[in-house]
């Protein structure tokens, strides 16, 4: 018999730092649960409030904020007795300094500890994961099992820490919608709630890059950086930068400075061929449409290929590899992709494996090679996606789903699933339709349709 063979020095390192994560994740665990009673048990010794009856949805407080909830002159006059006290209490660990300092040791004890209560009572109460991705407590999130909404507890607590009059307040009503939201979803799904997010599908929004569509008028805008003075385009980004919301005010004004510093009686494309300043510029005086960030796995596995397959009239037979695959338990989204044949050619060598490069072009004046990884935009001919998208209706869509997943109920051979692709379904629906706008716009306009890349939101 030969010898069983030694693991390779890659895997036993790879063993080693997965140790070391779950020691890390675990250790991390301690102090929130930890932190939480520390919390809890402070308030309780030192103020005399069970703070887990002031976010009791059958407790007087949260009662009186809700008959009052709408009305700002009676809001200010809600204050129970608890809620001015927790105040009072809260707000005495800073001691006293003017504002809550981190770098004190005493104030970060009493920020983390309310941070984690917040955290520890949410999850325990609905249900959900912790997700530490990093070292700083502000990092740190909870992403609820029954709902896909994630919250960030540290930041919530330093926002309530510096809010001073009010922050019990709004501690209670936050948590309240959170139950609320959970309620809402319980109606939906007939009292019987659903795990259906675990942590991968919050960590996928902090590690996963997302795509984008714009639909650009990529010729004015061209003619105003090769040919126009800057002088002129100076006023164009003047002109359009308030439509971005006054929260991108200090981004034109660092624009307009940049300009300012070039020879204004030439064009910008003489001066410089800096392509952060170019696509800053180009979304500032020519974006006309974009569609919503969608996780690029799930652009290239299932809204590309979606788009391809379209609405199938009728549903393949199924064999015995398919039957296999629905066993291993594939998301049933992703099998309605994979077995329904395409009514439109995808060219799998091509731009998100379907897209040929004969339909793409580069938006840059020195036509280098592009590197999309790095964020470069891509310009697609929108002509090639229209045949895709023209009589695409989204909820066409998720009612051939509907009709797909009763097709697979109906197979003797095929195993009992529940539907756990509906969200997938909805998602890829929403991506498709959103795109289809896009590109109606670019071909009404004659305008560019960009792609473009960016790093995962979190």
């Amino acid at each position: 018999m030969s010898e069983p063979a030694k693991p390779s020095e890659s895997s036993k390192q790879l063993a080693a730092e997965e140790e070391k994560a779950k020691a890390r994740f675990e250790k991390a665990m301690n102090e929130l649960r930890e932190g939480a009673y520390r919390f809890s048990s402070r308030a309780r010794g030192q103020s005399e409030l069970i703070i887990e009856e002031l976010i009791d949805a059958e407790g007087d407080t949260v009662k009186s904020l809700a008959e009052v909830e709408g009305d700002t002159g009676a809001v200010a006059l809600a204050q129970s007795l608890e809620l001015i006290t927790f105040d009072t209490w809260l707000f005495g660990q800073i001691g006293d300094k003017d504002a809550l300092d981190l770098k004190a040791e005493d104030h970060w004890e009493v920020w983390f500890t309310f941070g984690a209560w917040i955290g520890e009572t949410l999850r325990r109460r609905h249900g959900g994961h912790w997700l530490l991705l990093g070292d700083d407590p502000h990092t740190w999130r909870v992403g609820f099992s029954k709902l896909f909404l994630e919250i960030a507890p540290f930041v919530f607590a330093e926002q309530l820490m510096r809010m001073g009059s009010g922050a019990t307040r709004k501690m209670v009503t936050e948590i309240e919608r959170i139950r609320v939201s959970h309620e809402e979803q319980k109606e939906r799904d007939k009292g019987n709630s659903l795990d259906r997010y675990l942590a991968q599908h919050y960590i996928r929004l902090h590690t996963v890059p997302v795509g984008q569509w714009m639909a650009m008028d990529f010729a004015g805008f061209a003619k105003l950086w090769n040919e126009s003075p800057v002088e002129k385009l100076i006023v164009e980004v003047k002109d359009k930068g308030p439509r971005l919301g006054p929260q991108n005010a200090p981004m034109i004004e660092q624009i307009v400075t940049a300009l300012g510093r070039a020879k204004q009686d030439q064009p910008v494309a003489k001066q410089t061929a800096d392509r952060g300043l170019f696509e800053a510029i180009a979304q500032i005086v020519s974006l006309r449409r974009a569609t919503a960030p969608v996780a690029i796995d799930i652009l290239e596995r299932v809204v590309m290929p979606a788009m391809h397959v379209g609405i199938p009239e009728k549903f393949p037979p199924l064999d015995d590899d398919d039957l296999a695959n629905l066993r291993k338990g594939v998301e049933l989204f992703a099998f309605f992709v994979e077995v329904n044949p395409h009514q439109f050619q995808a060219d799998d060598e091509g731009f998100l494996g379907s897209i040929p490069h004969e339909a793409l072009g580069t938006p840059y004046a020195d036509k280098n090679q592009l590197e999309i990884g790095k964020g470069d935009w891509v310009i697609i001919n929108p002509a090639h996606l229209v045949p895709m998208l023209k009589d695409f209706d989204p909820q066409k869509l998720l009612d051939k789903y509907d009709e797909f997943v009763k097709y697979l109920a109906s197979i003797p051979d095929a195993p009992r699933r529940r539907d756990d692709g509906r969200m997938l379904a909805e998602t890829v629906a929403r991506a498709i339709g959103d795109l289809k706008g896009c590109v109606g716009t670019a071909m009404t306009n004659k305008d560019a349709l960009m792609f473009r890349l960016l790093p995962p939101p979190g």
